[in-house]
């Protein structure tokens, strides 16, 4: 089981949870177990091609994942990913 911490903002889609437990051998994959269970939070996770949007970032091993690199980013049982918003700005 990989557990994934979920930000507050997004805590109003998964009835409050603020950790979530999923399986999955990618960080899309667990976020693709995640969506199945809690489809309104899928929405803010998935675009409408089905891409990770590209706000979506998540701390994996102290590493900031982005969108582009989640599908191939390995994750293993009993690990962690913290689920966050990017930034932008200047």
């Amino acid at each position: 089981m990989i557990r994934v911490q979920v930000p507050p903002i997004l805590r109003a889609v998964t009835g409050g949870e603020r950790v979530l437990e999923a399986e999955g051998a990618t960080v899309r994959e667990v976020f693709e177990n995640i969506a199945l269970r809690y489809p309104a939070l899928g929405l803010h996770l998935f675009d409408e091609r089905s891409g990770i949007r590209r706000n979506i970032i998540c701390i994996h091993r102290d590493l900031v994942v982005r969108a582009d690199d989640m599908a191939d980013r390995s994750v293993a049982q009993g690990e962690e990913l913290i689920l966050a918003n990017a930034f932008a700005g200047g």
